[in-house]
């Protein structure tokens, strides 16, 4: 499809450090991306029916519904039902995502929802069945989407290090450490310490650097807004960390659909008139138990369309709930969307 976009987190943020959002050069760049979304957004939804392929090029995999944190900008409910995915339910997920060639389209699998990956205690039995599936694709000459993982590191230690990289199965792994000091991280990253955090990173990125097939690595770093997107004002610790990864990126805070609280987001006036949003064009969850929920943005279960267990992918993809929130999104009336009309995630 047509576009002038910048995918590449590690592109975006060079591109933020060196010439700065306020810049002239960088506004040029939204606005010709922004262009370019709304052309390509508008080809998916005029075109949304054709049977050949989805518009879908990522789905988000959460194999726990829970987390070991309690992070300050997150909107997960630590009071919802903990729910872990069976075995039975990600091979039925596999099943159909590689029978179904509507789904070609998929280019990545995130190992990251709102519930922490490693907490799973079945860890090596699931990433044994992607890889089995990993196999399978290979040979019947189908692409395989790249396998992301994304975690707090909080629980990172040896075994667990090991385990990811033995597992042949991780294409990248990033770890999410925000803040841009030992103090700053711990108020951000309430339960997380530090010292065991950066021990986690420093001896996974030793292990990994021994091993035949290094994992590339990298750090997302949420930023308060008070700071520039940068890493001249942060500690040299906190550094430290940044150049022992294959790349970072630094962002602000979003409000996570309307359900986390921004007070320099409070005045920022919601875009209900936008056009079209790449999230919900692109993307689908599976959770713990099977079901499909829209976006990322939404830890909460609010936005679930279906469910694998009982209905195909495709079917799924093409609910009328998700059909009616890409007609509201074309038409200008994000604001009539229960589930995105507070939203400035993206």
């Amino acid at each position: 499809m047509f576009g002038f976009t910048i995918n590449s987190f590690e592109v975006k943020n060079f591109l933020v450090q060196r010439i700065g959002k306020s810049t002239l050069v960088w506004r040029a760049i939204e606005f010709f991306q922004g262009i370019s979304f709304t052309f390509n957004y508008y080809m998916f939804y005029k075109f949304r029916f054709i049977k050949s392929k989805s518009s879908i090029t990522e789905i988000n995999i959460e194999f726990v519904s829970y987390c070991n944190l309690r992070c300050k900008l997150c909107s997960l409910d630590h009071e919802k039902t903990k729910v872990r995915m069976s075995a039975e339910t990600l091979k039925h997920f596999f099943e159909d995502l590689l029978s179904d060639r509507q789904f070609r389209s998929v280019k990545t699998l995130h190992l990251y929802n709102a519930g922490e990956i490693l907490l799973h205690p079945k860890l090596g039995d699931m990433l044994d069945i992607i890889k089995k599936y990993k196999e399978q694709a290979k040979q019947k000459n189908i692409s395989f989407p790249q396998i992301a993982l994304l975690t707090n590191a909080a629980i990172l230690d040896e075994k667990n290090s090991k385990l990811i990289i033995n597992s042949d199965v991780i294409d990248n792994i990033r770890f999410s450490m925000d803040g841009g000091s030992k103090e700053k991280f711990e108020e951000m990253r309430v339960r997380a310490k530090w010292d065991d955090f950066s021990k986690h990173i420093e001896t996974f990125c030793s292990l990994n650097k021994k091993s035949a097939k290094p994992i590339p690595t990298g750090i997302i770093t949420l930023v308060e807004y008070q700071n520039k997107l940068n890493t001249e004002w942060m500690s040299e610790d906190f550094k430290k960390l940044l150049n022992m990864v294959d790349g970072y990126e630094l962002r602000y805070a979003h409000n996570w659909g309307g359900d986390v609280e921004i007070e320099e987001l409070k005045n920022k006036k919601v875009k209900n008139y936008k056009i079209g949003c790449s999230l919900l064009m692109h993307q689908l969850v599976l959770l713990p138990n099977g079901d499909i929920t829209v976006c990322c943005a939404d830890l909460n279960s609010k936005g679930v369309i279906g469910n694998i267990l009982k209905d195909k992918l495709f079917d799924i993809y093409k609910k009328p709930m998700r059909l009616e929130m890409l007609d509201k999104f074309m038409k200008g009336k994000k604001k009539e969307i229960d589930l995105c009309k507070d939203c400035e995630t993206f």
